[in-house]
């Protein structure tokens, strides 16, 4: 479920903005192309043995707090390898490789973030010619949920450029082509630079939770229903909280008997429940609307939250959420709506309820029927309800509609009447069977789909920071257009850690160049930051996928670790 990061869905999350081709008539889909492909990935996975990729390998300085990734290595190595705070100061301590005989002539400045940038001008900074350094500031840094730590020339004004204002001593975010992480200064005006982050404190022993708890650094949201409560920031570095991410943080931490943060997300998500019974697509840490002025009620990220709220109940026996539980999943009855594909009548989960952009209402997303399945099944199971079975069936019966023979199509345009037969998402193959079993209802082989993920898998997935990296990760990216593979592969976290689970579930044998889900499992767990944070994706050129620490990489890799899929049935 890829999300882009000014907060508006991107094509893969279920198909948001489908570019549909082909006869809606047609469902076969079944191109030479696609055929080769799919009987050249069946070949692969007889060659196991031999090709097998290399684990990856980490070098540099492994500091223990996340950096923003680089698309080269720096200059001059810079990074906090400490950090100590009190109720009086904070202290950062690092080390540098600057010059020895050079030191006196640079500078360290240091921002704090939380909605912009603050410049800190009574930071006491220490920079030694040994390679280290120290900066104190008189004071904790309270809710920030990091420091930008610049190292510069002595020349060199840190609010100079457009984005600040040196009179208030603030800088708005910039975000970089070559990071792609929010930034108060560019980095090419400076030396180096590094950011320290500021986790939650934690208190599970399993590194995933206590990955997830650490990112709920963020600030009480107050008036709910049910009391004070938390979002869990989606990245380390943002303060975007998109709701997929909060189901997914609040499975995770049922599943894993974390009642008291699970109960801070869905206390907070009580206060922002609308009169709809839905959410909107993403929030801001403090809660405020992530895109004020545009109603965004996107029916798959609310069918996750039905899930997180299902997960919940079952995990602990609690009835506590269920009216908050039952407005959301009437809201989804509400929004199942006749549309008709080959001739066929169905009911399916509409996209959202509004065009918030032209003909959204009328798009049908696969991982929407998916998700809305799961979450009503999961429902019916543990509070009964006929309409809440029936509307359970309608969305199986829409989601298998959408099944070519060969592989699960990524959705249906009511406005044009066409199927979306041209875009291969990753999730469409991995989701659909972790939600409808490897078998149809009629006998469809699902499962018999999954080699062609291999199409998506990439061997050379690698990790840069100012002071460290990672190389050969293995894992899939995100999609496929016109059957043609990127030309620039990356590694999707979130979507290589389902594609995992499909493969132990319906293909146990099943290799992509030599390796097996185990194999992937165990690369992947690689990336995982020192903050036990997995990054959304490797290096890439997609200004959509960061490689900071992520909930969504968290959270799925928690699942393939405890193998637990989030939409089982009860």
């Amino acid at each position: 479920m890829k999300k882009n990061l000014s907060g508006v869905w991107t094509v893969a999350a279920g198909a948001a903005l489908m570019v549909l081709a082909a006869c809606g008539g047609d469902t076969a889909d079944s191109a030479p192309q696609q055929r080769q492909t799919m009987a050249a990935a069946a070949a692969a996975a007889t060659t196991a043995a031999v090709t097998r990729s290399p684990w990856p390998v980490w070098s540099g300085l492994d500091f223990p707090y996340n950096e923003p990734p680089l698309a080269a290595a720096p200059a001059v190595t810079f990074g906090v390898s400490q950090l100590t705070q009190s109720a009086t100061q904070t202290i950062f301590s690092g080390s540098h490789t600057l010059p020895a005989g050079s030191v006196q002539n640079y500078r360290i400045g240091v921002f704090l973030h939380n909605d912009v940038f603050y410049f800190q001008a009574d930071a006491v900074v220490s920079i030694a010619a040994n390679g280290t350094f120290t900066v104190t500031l008189p004071r904790s840094v309270g809710a920030a949920d990091r420091a930008v730590l610049a190292l510069y020339p002595s020349t060199y004004n840190p609010l100079s450029a457009s984005n600040c204002n040196a009179t208030a001593a603030t800088c708005n975010g910039v975000i970089t082509t070559t990071t792609k992480l929010s930034l108060p200064v560019t980095p090419s005006a400076l030396t180096a630079y590094t950011a320290a982050y500021f986790p939650a404190a934690t208190s599970s022993a399993n590194a995933q939770i206590a990955g997830l708890q650490s990112m709920m650094n963020t600030p009480l949201i107050s008036g709910g229903p049910y009391g004070d409560g938390r979002l869990i920031r989606s990245f380390r570095d943002m303060d975007s909280a998109f709701l997929y991410d909060q189901a997914l943080a609040v499975i995770a931490f049922s599943q894993a008997g974390d009642q008291a943060h699970a109960d801070l997300i869905i206390n907070a998500m009580a206060k922002l429940q609308g009169a709809s019974g839905a959410w909107v697509f993403s929030y801001l840490t403090d809660g405020e609307d992530g895109n004020p002025g545009v109603d965004m009620r996107i029916a798959g990220s609310n069918a996750w939250f039905g899930m997180a709220l299902n997960a919940y109940q079952k995990a602990f026996a609690s009835t506590k959420y269920l009216a908050m539980s039952t407005r959301l999943h009437n809201y989804l009855v509400g929004e199942l709506v006749n549309v008709t594909i080959n001739g066929v009548s169905r009911k399916g989960l509409r996209f959202a309820p509004t065009n918030y952009v032209a003909g959204r209402s009328g798009i049908f997303a696969l991982e929407h029927q998916l998700d809305a399945y799961a979450s009503m099944h999961q429902y019916y199971a543990l509070n009964g309800g006929s309409q809440y079975l029936t509307a359970a069936n309608n969305l199986r019966s829409m989601s298998e509609s959408l099944w070519n023979g060969t592989r699960f199509l990524g959705g249906f345009d009511a406005n044009t009447q066409t199927l979306n037969t041209s875009e291969r998402y990753l999730d469409n193959y991995s989701w659909s069977l972790l939600a409808l079993g490897n078998t149809g209802s009629s006998g469809q082989n699902f499962a018999a789909a999954l080699p062609a993920m291999c199409d998506y898998f990439n061997v050379a997935g690698k990790l840069d920071y100012p002071s460290r990296k990672v190389t050969g990760v293995v894992g899939f990216y995100d999609v496929i257009y016109d059957n043609v593979p990127s030309s620039a592969p990356f590694v999707w976290s979130e979507g290589s850690l389902g594609a995992v689970m499909a493969m132990r579930q319906g293909a146990a044998s099943m290799t992509c160049a030599g390796n097996t889900a185990g194999d992937i499992l165990e690369s992947m767990n690689y990336m995982v930051d020192k903050l036990h944070n997995m990054p959304y994706a490797t290096q890439n050129s997609n200004a959509d996928f960061t490689s900071s620490g992520s909930v969504a990489g968290t959270a799925w890799l928690y699942y393939a670790n405890q193998g637990k899929n989030p939409y089982a049935h009860y």
